[in-house]
């Protein structure tokens, strides 16, 4: 059983809440980028038959990034932090594992369709989560493309 919560705070930022079983993690990412929308994305690229995509969720300048890979029935998933995600040369150095294993594609479709839904609810508006979010609009249209694939 996957859970996921995105969680938006004052100033920007987010916390992602992702738990399989018992087992949990809570990512933190903020404006800099489109967290959420890149999730939706890696989503609907599964739905739409990739074996492979990612997600990259950023924090200034660290950032956490989502693997999917080998996905039939089931995706792998890794879940690696980095101490800086935005520079050249450190890009990749240091990653630290937060999570890894197997969930179901569809299960984790339907996750990540549910978390956005819940995340507009709670902000109230599109206007509400855009100026919550830094200005980073909700990715509205992504939401749509995986709710009708």
């Amino acid at each position: 059983m996957l859970s996921l919560r995105w969680e938006v705070k004052n100033g920007g930022s987010a916390d992602l809440h992702w738990v399989v079983g018992s087992d949990g993690l809570t990512v933190h990412t903020t404006y800099l980028g489109d967290g959420l929308g890149s999730l939706l994305q890696a989503a609907l690229d599964l739905q739409l038959g990739s074996s492979a995509t990612v997600a990259l969720l950023q924090a200034e300048p660290a950032g956490t990034w989502f693997i999917f890979s080998g996905a039939t029935d089931e995706v792998y998933v890794q879940i690696v932090q980095f101490d800086d995600v935005q520079s050249e040369d450190r890009r990749w150095s240091g990653g630290v594992s937060r999570w890894r294993g197997r969930v179901e594609v569809a299960v984790l479709i339907s996750a990540v369709q549910r978390m956005a839904a819940e995340a507009l609810a709670r902000a109230g508006s599109l206007d509400r989560y855009q100026r919550n979010w830094g200005g980073i609009p909700f990715p509205s249209e992504k939401l749509a493309a995986l709710r009708q694939a």
